[in-house]
């Protein structure tokens, strides 16, 4: 009895019972949070000052695993190297990551409840969930001022009139709208699921004009080396739609969008979705052409990847393309191809798989 005694009052058994707590609380939104965050107190704990009040004979009873120390999403300036998983989805290793807790009974009535209510107005939750995404076509068609795309499943919602080919607004008022409505109410966006090492994906829908599209959420710690990609789409303007995603622009939030495992979304990359990892998908000769196409395409334009994995690969059934992402190592050569002198035929680089996380163009 005096060993549970002992362990009831241990730092972990109190947010045991904290967390158990919790679980019969209905889930908060967003904007609840922001709005109770600046009068909530910060509890303030110094690990030093608690280890010192440990027995010493309890650490060598229970001695700390080292494995269980090595962070799960490592920090950039870690000094590790991080490699983002390439395992399927639905595989053990991401369940394990993706861990969910089932509400009680009384969190799910009231959550039920809450989208029943939310589906009588315009901020709608399942809107968001059920939104189809635009394709490529339709929204490399709305940055360059292009018509619209037939084949783009909210092409309705985008169309003033039949006889009215072009695209209602332009992508840069597309951005604006987006910023305005998440402004207003930091849940209309829709977390996707997974978060790599610098950022994580929301589908984002405009409600003026139906537009449904992709924002890259990252926190502000991070955001100076995310930022940096928006300045690499703009270099490779002409790769867009074809070797890299449709890029729109970014957005600064006014609220913050807490994520797990992500941490404070503070800022976006406003994109195209751009098809599924192929970090899962067999990799056939068709898969390798397509990657070396990209690739080649993007060098053409100055730019160098730097960290071509397969993570960073996406295939794009729309447009039968491999589409390459995530250009925050990237380096810019000093003149694209096209404006250099040209050389002496050579072969063509063939990709070739240095291990199954990593692909190199010799």
């Amino acid at each position: 009895m005096e060993m549970e005694a002992t362990f009831a009052n241990t730092s972990v058994a109190r947010t045991l019972y904290l967390c158990l707590m919790a679980f019969h609380s209905s889930v908060r939104v967003q904007e609840w949070r922001n709005s109770v965050r600046p009068d909530i107190p910060i509890w303030k704990t110094s690990f030093d000052h608690t280890r010192s009040h440990i027995p010493e004979v309890e650490f060598r009873q229970f001695p700390l695993n080292s494995d269980s120390t090595a962070p799960e999403f490592p920090s950039p300036d870690s000094g590790s190297t991080y490699e983002p998983s390439s395992s399927p989805p639905d595989s053990p290793e991401s369940t394990a990551r993706q861990v969910q807790v089932p509400s009680s009974p009384s969190a799910q009535r009231v959550a039920r409840q809450r989208d029943t209510n939310n589906d009588k107005g315009p901020d709608s939750q399942s809107r968001h969930r059920d939104a189809q995404l635009c394709t490529q076509r339709c929204l490399l068609g709305l940055q360059s001022g292009g018509l619209l795309d037939d084949c783009c499943p909210n092409v309705m919602l985008h169309r003033r009139n039949n006889d009215y080919p072009q695209h209602p607004i332009t992508s840069e008022y597309l951005v604006r709208l987006l910023k305005a409505q998440l402004d207003e109410n930091i849940d209309r966006c829709t977390p996707l699921g997974g978060c790599g090492a610098y950022g994580a994906p929301f589908k984002l829908t405009c409600f003026v004009c139906g537009y449904t599209v992709i924002g890259k959420g990252t926190t502000s710690t991070l955001w100076k080396e995310v930022s940096r990609e928006a300045e690499v789409y703009r270099v490779l303007q002409k790769a867009q739609g074809s070797a890299v995603p449709v890029f729109l622009g970014t957005i600064d939030l006014a609220k913050i969008y807490f994520l797990h495992g992500a941490g404070e979304i503070r800022h976006m990359l406003v994109m195209a979705w751009g098809g599924e990892s192929t970090a899962s998908m067999e990799l056939t000769p068709q898969l390798l052409q397509g990657i070396h196409q990209s690739n080649k395409e993007i060098r053409d334009l100055g730019l160098i990847h730097e960290d071509l994995r397969r993570d960073n690969v996406l295939w794009n059934e729309e447009l039968g393309r491999a589409l390459i992402i995530d250009f925050h190592r990237s380096t810019l050569k000093c003149r694209p191809t096209s404006q250099r002198p040209r050389a002496s035929k050579r072969r063509l680089p063939q990709p070739e798989i240095v291990d199954s996380k990593r692909l190199r163009v010799t």
